[in-house]
């Protein structure tokens, strides 16, 4: 089965649409999820300095390490959930988080050397627990400054998404648009077919003409100084018009008779079973139909009429050589009210 693409097309845009704003939520959710550690690394940080006092005063080397095992899982914990942490790696540069950390392990380092001498132990102590503090302080900051980035982000991220959104609909919008026009039979402003069905229409009252052996004859009729009226005359009282004018126009013939608007200012109407000599009569009937009829415009308008009669060995073809009939006739005024 052939693939009708123009529903597949826009089918993608509308999933474009729905899949966009569970993307940007997936993105935004990410993002926050990695602050989870962030937490965690301050919640440790504030234990290392409970535990660092605890284990100075410490006499029992058996208990101290285990504190030292523990506050050293937690320094390790924080470097590899936070200083090495992906999201984290433009505020631990710009904070320069690194070089905290180090001076914190140091500060460690250097007591943990020293818990068997109690002085040294607690002077030692006091400025890790310094250390720690510092850290502690820096990341307060840094996770703050991180926090309002990612609101920031988060905020142009739903502007660009609002954005995209909105093109994506407009684009929707114009290639409905597009293929409504593309596949539309109907003159938008009098309602009678158009060019596209005309064309389609002629073409199979040809087939039907030859098959049978049967006469087929088209009229044609245009408005004498269109442009100049058109530019006069309101658009809506314009517009009114036409659409009056072509009721006038469709009603005048039969419903086996295909009536269309190709141009602007081209009316055709295909009439089977039509000689050239009926459809010369049904000419002269039309311009006393139209003349009798008082249309809601102010001033008379001229129009010309065309009619040519459809045969195989035309070398022509039938609407031009309608149109170069129209072109030789007279004027002919039609009233106003």
């Amino acid at each position: 089965m052939k693939r009708d693409w123009s529903v597949f097309r826009i089918t993608i845009l509308l999933y474009a649409i729905v899949v966009l704003l569970p993307l940007n939520y997936y993105f935004a959710n990410r993002s926050f999820e990695s602050m989870k550690s962030d937490g965690e690394t301050m919640n440790r940080l504030v234990y290392i300095n409970g535990t660092i006092q605890r284990a100075v005063g410490l006499d029992d080397n058996t208990e101290r390490q285990k504190l030292i095992d523990e506050v050293e899982l937690s320094f390790k914990t924080i470097d590899h959930d936070f200083l090495q942490a992906s999201s984290n790696a433009e505020f631990v540069a710009l904070f320069r988080a690194n070089e905290s950390y180090n001076a914190m392990i140091e500060s460690w380092i250097a007591l943990k050397m020293a818990f068997d001498k109690e002085d040294q132990a607690k002077a030692l102590g006091d400025k890790c627990w310094r250390e720690v503090n510092g850290f502690s302080d820096m990341a307060e900051g840094m996770l703050a400054y991180k926090s309002e980035t990612m609101l920031d982000r988060l905020y142009l991220s739903l502007l660009f998404t609002m954005l995209i959104v909105v093109v994506l609909v407009f684009l929707v919008r114009v290639y409905i648009r597009i293929q409504l026009e593309k596949h539309a039979i109907h003159d938008h402003v009098t309602g009678l077919y158009n060019k596209k069905y005309y064309m389609e229409a002629l073409q199979k009252a040809k087939l039907l003409a030859n098959r049978q052996n049967s006469p087929l004859s088209i009229l044609v009729l245009s408005f004498d100084k269109y442009e100049e009226i058109s530019k006069t005359i309101d658009k809506k009282q314009f517009a009114s018009f036409l659409q009056e004018f072509s009721k006038e126009f469709r009603e005048f013939f039969r419903q086996s008779d295909t009536i269309c608007r190709i141009e602007p200012n081209c009316f055709v109407a295909i009439t089977p079973d039509a000689s050239l000599d009926n459809e010369h009569k049904l000419a002269l009937r039309l311009e006393k139909r139209l003349d009798l009829h008082h249309f809601t415009l102010e001033t008379t308008v001229g129009l010309r009429i065309g009619v040519a009669s459809y045969t195989k060995e035309d070398g022509m073809p039938l609407l031009d050589e309608a149109i170069e009939v129209m072109k030789r006739n007279p004027v002919v005024n039609v009233g106003g009210v």
